[in-house]
């Protein structure tokens, strides 16, 4: 996680633990969300890179199906549509310059129902933090005494099983009183320059020797000192979502979109990219 430091005009970086969870793995997570950041409450919020909850099930009211289930979430669309406007069409302070490449198709793996994520939390390969985590948030939505099978998991299972994280990071932040929102870096980091190039992370030098001359021009426009500046491309993507964040409250804007079911999406914009799709400073 990246957090932006005003005070100390710092952004720092933090792991938080996940492995050898007990018993109560939410408690657990809110607690040492509070350890690396001592500063956060009521008066923060958050950007999570991950869903919120699975796509059939109502976030509002926890284990409550939705009916009938949402072959994608309306999240999704929004975001794409986002993307479509401000990047695969040009936008932003940076979009008027020529392009010479087309953007790459707004790629997101879909976020699965319920039952791949139980299925995922049962597979005897699933980390035993996620298994913790899956019981808790669903165990009792299942019937763990009926001794059926449980069928293996493929196709981008190792991806979706830490989606189980981002679920038990969403009810922890609640614990602690924390507005949280769903953010994207990929798209983030479109946003914050549109016209520019941004290798996918498999060519890992290229990648984030770009991410992280965009990160410094940011930090540079609000006065930060980048601390830990040899970045992974995780660091990376946790910083553009706290430094993006942090310039649009400045001079931006920070709009939000949601379904009550999904919950809450966030985009950083600047000025430009806000009144293109009709949004102001309120």
């Amino acid at each position: 996680m990246a957090t932006v430091d005003r005070a100390k005009r710092e952004l720092r970086f933090a792991r938080v633990a996940l492995e050898e969870l007990g018993a109560a793995p939410i408690a657990e997570v809110a607690e040492r969300l509070a350890d690396a950041v001592p500063a956060i409450g009521q008066a923060s919020f958050a950007l999570v890179d991950s869903p919120r909850w699975p796509r059939d099930l109502d976030w509002t009211r926890g284990a409550f199906r939705r009916d009938p289930a949402p072959a994608a979430r309306k999240v999704d669309a929004v975001m794409r549509a986002v993307y479509r406007a401000l990047v695969a069409e040009g936008g932003g302070s940076d979009g008027a310059h020529p392009r010479s490449h087309p953007p790459r198709p707004l790629s997101m793996f879909p976020t699965p129902p319920l039952e791949y994520f139980e299925r995922c939390g049962r597979d005897p390969r699933c980390k035993p933090h996620l298994a913790a985590i899956s019981r808790e948030l669903f165990g009792a939505l299942v019937d763990r005494a009926s001794g059926s099978a449980v069928s293996p998991v493929s196709g981008g299972a190792i991806f979706t099983r830490f989606m189980l994280a981002g679920f038990a990071t969403y009810r922890a932040l609640e614990r602690l009183g924390v507005a949280a929102f769903e953010s994207y870096p990929y798209l983030q980091f479109r946003l914050c320059a549109p016209s520019k190039k941004l290798p996918p992370k498999r060519m890992r030098t290229a990648a984030l020797d770009v991410r992280r001359h965009l990160l410094a021009q940011i930090a540079a426009e609000l006065g930060l000192c980048m601390a830990n500046w040899e970045l992974t491309l995780d660091q990376a993507d946790a910083a553009i979502l706290a430094l993006a964040a942090a310039r649009a409250a400045r001079r931006g804007v920070l709009a939000a979109t949601g379904n009550p079911a999904e919950g809450r999406f966030i985009f950083a914009l600047d000025t430009v990219q806000a009144r293109k799709l009709g949004l102001g400073r309120a």
